[in-house]
């Protein structure tokens, strides 16, 4: 298969692994031939002996079995690129990663048959995207080397996709791009929470990787706050410290929480179903190696985060605490909470009257060190989601001027600093300022400036929180990811 090169899966000799001590926290019981396998035959390549077995996907692994029952053998999948073609009344499955492929034949079409097809196409990369797909692109956003559009399915449903440009062949950021890119997918697809978008399918092309996920069609999340009561906003609060308590039981960390990564899911005013988008920067904190370690939006972004240096401790889940305790302040009092020149400390403005409950949540939710934070799951039996708060009170926000702050000021939609500005021509605005510091800006990072009431970049967040240069969107990204990688 042509596209073949660009996702590399690893250093296998072999088509098969057979090692069964490489996969942890499997229910072996569950891999059972007898439990919803299918019979696929396989031709030998060499010998081009008949062979049939039984197949079963698991986690985004394939995996076959001998005819005693035991594991023969297993593939992860998200490297994997397949095809299909018909031949008389069955299908011709081709799978390829690196520069090794095999090919398996259905029995007759069935239900079995399709299913299982459509359960391959979930959890490996198809080579274009169908014509159905094609029709009604509208664009809703872009990065610096990715697009974002809302398209029609030819039965009228809408999804989201995102189109990531690729990086040259031979360029030096295509393999970290790659991996980069295939964690997200990985990540997504392993993913199942009706608060998180379902990324049903992946497409290659010779200069883009697309992206077909759930679409949301309801706005960022400031978008409707003027309208929220306290009480509306204490249940979209707990929605989204949920649907992210999950996220970590999974043992992954977001690491770009921001207003602009929850979306409502519709358009109804009233509704405080939201979602939580963007894993582009999301890692497993257990790995031993990352991709990026430096990452995520100034403001939001944790201080180990942000200052984590080569060979430390990895840090853990808590970082999205952190983030989600300034989303936090901001939906009850309408800015940053960490906005003067002259104080890293954490300000309550008393003209805005909420429960004493909510502050000590944000305050243990925001502390500098990440081990004395509360965990999410900590989070959500505190006072505040106790508190009986009037369905028909909306809070004192709306009698201050700080709402133009949020509303009018947050359109950042970051994208990952990590990718040279060759492989897409940066759009760039050099005269936006966050209180006389300019900063330089691709079209994403240019929506990414901080509200402009802010203090300096170095001076958003508590005590010992500082950014150095490179955290203050360079636009030499190839010299941005030697240093954070």
């Amino acid at each position: 298969m042509k596209h073949s090169l660009y996702f590399v899966s690893s250093k296998q000799q072999s088509f098969w692994n057979r090692d069964l001590n490489a996969l942890v926290n499997y229910d072996f019981r569950e891999l059972s031939e007898n439990q919803k396998t299918i019979v696929l035959i396989k031709q030998g390549q060499i010998l081009k002996m008949i062979t049939p077995r039984r197949y079963k996907i698991y986690r985004q692994h394939l995996f076959y079995f001998r005819k005693s029952g035991e594991i023969g053998g297993f593939l992860l999948l998200k490297n994997v690129y397949c095809s299909f073609r018909n031949k008389d009344n069955t299908i011709l499955i081709t799978l390829s990663h690196d520069f090794q492929q095999i090919v398996l034949q259905t029995g007759n079409k069935s239900e079995e048959v399709e299913n299982f097809i459509v359960e391959l196409k979930q959890n490996c990369i198809q080579e274009s995207i169908p014509l159905a797909f094609q029709c009604l692109k509208q664009k809703i956003g872009e990065g610096i080397t990715s697009e974002v559009f809302v398209i029609n399915h030819l039965n009228n449903e809408k999804f989201a996709i995102k189109k990531v440009i690729k990086a040259p062949l031979g360029h030096k950021m295509r393999e970290k791009q790659a991996k980069s890119l295939a964690e997200e997918i990985f990540i997504m697809r392993s993913l199942d929470n009706p608060n998180i978008p379902k990324l049903y399918e992946v497409y290659e092309s010779d200069d883009s990787v697309e992206l077909l996920m759930t679409y949301y069609e309801g706005g960022h999340l400031y978008e409707k706050l003027q309208n929220f009561s306290l009480k509306q906003k204490q249940q979209l609060v707990r929605d989204i410290l949920e649907t992210m308590n999950y996220v970590h039981s999974q043992q992954i960390m977001h690491r770009d929480l921001k207003p602009q990564n929850i979306m409502y899911k519709d358009k109804d005013p009233s509704s405080t179903d939201v979602a939580i988008i963007d894993f582009g920067f999301s890692t497993n904190y257990k790995y031993q190696e990352h991709v990026l370690y430096n990452c995520g939006t100034p403001g939001y972004a944790a201080p180990e985060v942000q200052e984590y240096k080569e060979k430390q401790k990895m840090y853990t889940t808590q970082c999205d605490v952190f983030s989600l305790g300034i989303i936090i302040y901001e939906i009850f009092y309408g800015v940053h909470p960490f906005k003067s020149s002259n104080s890293g400390s954490l300000c309550f403005n008393e003209k805005i009257k909420l429960p004493q409950s909510l502050k000590n949540l944000i305050i243990q939710m925001t502390r500098i060190q990440p081990k004395y934070r509360f965990t999410l799951k900590e989070c959500l039996e505190q006072d505040f989601f106790r508190e009986n708060l009037d369905s028909n009170c909306f809070d004192d926000l709306l009698k201050f001027s700080l709402v133009d702050s949020i509303y009018q000021k947050s359109q950042n939609v970051s994208r990952k600093n990590s990718i040279d500005p060759s492989i897409k021509q940066e759009k760039q605005n050099k005269n936006e300022s966050v209180k006389n510091k300019t900063i330089n800006s691709t079209v994403a990072e240019s929506r990414n400036l901080l509200f402009k009431s802010f203090g300096p970049i170095e001076q958003l967040l508590q005590d010992d929180l500082q950014f150095s240069e490179n955290h203050n969107f360079p636009t030499d990204y190839n010299n941005l990811l030697q240093k954070r990688i």
